[in-house]
């Protein structure tokens, strides 16, 4: 039910000017959001999500300039001056950035940089600013709000920063909340706690949301209207049930088609993409803005252009919304069939990995077993910290175990890269999670694919080179234009897939990739994830997929390992894994998991507290502290023992077997 819009903005335009012309960043959008209601933004990147928050508190850069009209409680900011701005912004109108680590001073202890807001804004005193701020924290489920606004940012985890920011923009008690992908780097449990306090809190202050994001499932999660973008316009707006089950316009249908969700796998299907990719929009360009990479596209389509409500509460500006020809969620088959597991490639024998020195030594990795078969996907999940990277870096080399065995193809290398033979540095590569800084800035992707080639192959003619690197960009559906293009000139789609042409080019065996999907937009991650299926299936290489994203780990594993402050906590195949969950810790994370379907409800297991220091040896169980299900002492005091349920699904739980199986899961009872 529509309520009295606490914001209502018409027609607004942002354009930037540059030296060559004028880009539009924003283009005629009309929006409103009631009182104590959440509106969810969602669109890939450079669609205008944050340039529009941006424009709503009047923070746009010097060579921005906007129209229209943005009403806030009647009165229209646009026509606001600076100084008259400084009364809504962090007052009335509050922000939370999506990095906040670069939101928080890491010179001032956090109670200074929570009073200083109240102090400003509301004229408080140092005390009553102080006694604020404790409360506000202990809202946010901080348990010692008391000792957390003594310490500095660099004291406290990601999630932890993330709620003093929310606390931040919580202070004045303000009418409208804008929040600009602030779980995006987040774990999925720390992520699910987060959701569920705004939630939260967004009742108990009465407040109206703008939740900004590229993850349908997250938007599901907090907002009871969703709006989409492309390239500067809304697109698209309705409720999140409506929209996910009858999506109208066919950039809202390709959006929730790319995503990763329960039940899809690459057995069954190939994910949907988005062909192309977000281009910028001129001021002189009128029309649809999807119909370059629209596949419904058709003479004529745009003759009856413009937003209509086709259900009650549901608009859209695309004639072609209406077709019926093309099924709402349809799934392509998969390319081909999957090789089957071969012999052993892989085995680890308790491989520990310590830093630092020993009085505070850092247990990263602490007795893990493992084995990887030939031609087979092992994905890693966990919480950040829990050693899911270390072990991913151990094994191609960049960190030397402090203990423990390497077994691979027959061979210990338990050593650095430098002592291991150059067979060795071909045959096992490494994808990191950032592509753009694991590509050197200044050589074209000739030299970049290339230089391994020489370096490994032993491939010394330049021309050879070439075809090779040429073969390989046309695999990751780049082409030979791109052979002389630098970094700079690719998109983080596009950077991405480099980084696996450059993996590939010299036919290794094993690929370690390090959280590769985690900050792509929806398309692009299925275009990598379908890539990275299709190079396995080509080549035969077996895969250690690191990440956060279940749903992704589902969609692409064979089995899946779950860790928890560097030790194993549950293992199987991903049917076992996420068909029946056994372990307490892995419960949670999948009762974590944001949904793109917002019919799928399913009760939640909040985890309170952090992990435990790692810095002092855990007796028991290293997940006691936080488990809701715990047996009693024995579980802070006795390392648990492997249950196991099956020849290839184990745990290590102190909960007896049968009362493990009887437990089925976040979407079954219990």
């Amino acid at each position: 039910m529509k309520t009295e819009p606490i914001l209502d903005v018409r027609n607004l335009d942002v354009v930037y000017k540059t030296l060559t012309d004028q880009v539009v960043a924003v283009k005629d959008v009309s929006f409103y959001v009631g009182r104590k209601e959440a509106l969810g933004i969602i669109g890939e990147s450079g669609c205008g999500k944050s340039t529009l928050s941006y424009s709503i508190l009047g923070y746009l850069p010097s060579n921005g300039s906007s129209s229209g009209e943005i009403l806030f409680k009647g009165e229209n900011l646009l026509t606001k001056s600076p100084k008259e701005m400084e009364q809504y912004r962090g007052n009335r109108i509050a922000m939370v950035y999506q990095n906040p680590y670069s939101s928080l001073n890491p010179s001032l202890t956090i109670g200074y940089q929570l009073e200083e807001v109240t102090m400003f804004h509301r004229g408080f005193s140092r005390k009553e600013a102080r006694d604020l701020a404790v409360e506000t924290l202990t809202d946010l489920h901080i348990g010692d709000a008391e000792g957390t606004v003594k310490r500095y940012p660099h004291q406290i985890s990601g999630g932890m920063q993330q709620r003093i920011c929310i606390a931040m923009a919580l202070l004045c008690r303000p009418d409208l909340m804008i929040l600009d992908e602030p779980t995006t780097a987040l774990d999925v449990t720390t992520e699910a706690v987060i959701l569920d306090i705004i939630a939260e809190l967004k009742e108990k202050y009465d407040m109206s949301m703008i939740y900004i994001s590229h993850d349908i499932g997250v938007v599901n999660k907090v907002s009871d209207r969703v709006a989409v973008m492309y390239r500067g316009e809304i697109v698209e707006t309705g409720g999140q049930k409506t929209l996910f089950e009858t999506p109208k316009h066919p950039y809202t249908r390709a959006l929730i088609n790319c995503i990763p969700r329960a039940g899809v796998v690459k057995e069954e299907v190939t994910l949907n993409t988005i062909p192309g990719y977000v281009t910028r929009r001129s001021a002189a360009e009128t029309g649809c803005p999807f119909v370059a990479r629209c596949e419904k596209s058709a003479p004529g389509c745009e003759e009856r252009y413009g937003m209509e409500e086709v259900s009650p509460g549901q608009f859209s500006a695309c004639d072609r919304a209406y077709a019926t020809d093309v099924a709402d969620r349809e799934l392509k088959a998969p390319v081909g069939a999957t090789r089957a597991a071969g012999e052993p490639l892989l085995e680890i024998e308790k491989l520990y990995k310590y830093y630092g020195p020993a009085k505070r030594r850092v247990r990263a990795l602490d007795g893990v077993d493992l084995l990887l078969r030939r031609n087979t996907v092992l994905g890693v999940v966990g919480e950040s910290g829990c050693g899911k990277s270390t072990m991913g870096h151990t094994v191609s080399g960049l960190f030397r175990p402090t203990d423990g065995k390497i077994i691979f193809d027959g061979t210990d290398i338990s050593v650095s890269w430098r002592k291991r033979s150059s067979q060795t540095l071909r045959e096992i590569q490494l994808i990191f999670q950032n592509p753009g800084r694991s590509l050197n800035p200044s050589f074209t992707l000739e030299q970049i694919i290339g230089r391994p080639m020489k370096k490994l192959l032993g491939v010394q003619s330049k021309a050879e080179r070439r075809t090779r690197i040429i073969d390989m960009l046309n695999k990751v559906d780049l082409g030979k234009e791109y052979i002389s293009r630098k970094p700079k000139q690719l998109s983080g789609g596009e950077k991405q897939r480099a980084a696996l042409a450059r993996a590939f080019s010299i036919s290794p065996d094993l690929l370690v990739c390090d959280e590769p999907t985690s900050a792509l937009d929806a398309s692009v991650q299925a275009s990598v994830l379908n890539l990275l299926v299709n190079l396995q299936r080509d080549s035969g290489a077996a895969y250690i997929f690191i990440s956060h994203d279940l749903n992704v780990i589902n969609y692409l594993s064979d089995n899946i390992m779950v860790m928890y402050l560097g030790k194993i906590c549950e293992y199987g195949s991903k049917s076992e894994v996420v068909g029946t969950p056994r372990h307490p810790y892995t419960e949670a994370l999948l009762s974590a998991v944001p949904d793109v379907d917002p019919s799928l409800e399913k009760e939640a297991i909040r985890l309170e507290g952090a992990p435990p220091n790692p810095t002092e040896k855990v007796q028991g169980c290293p997940f006691a502290g936080r488990c809701h299900r715990k047996v009693g002492e024995i579980c802070d005091t006795v390392p648990p023992p492997r249950v196991e349920f099956s020849d290839t699904h184990f745990a290590y739980c102190h909960i007896p077997a049968e009362e493990l199986k009887r437990k089925v899961g976040p979407q079954g009872v219990g």
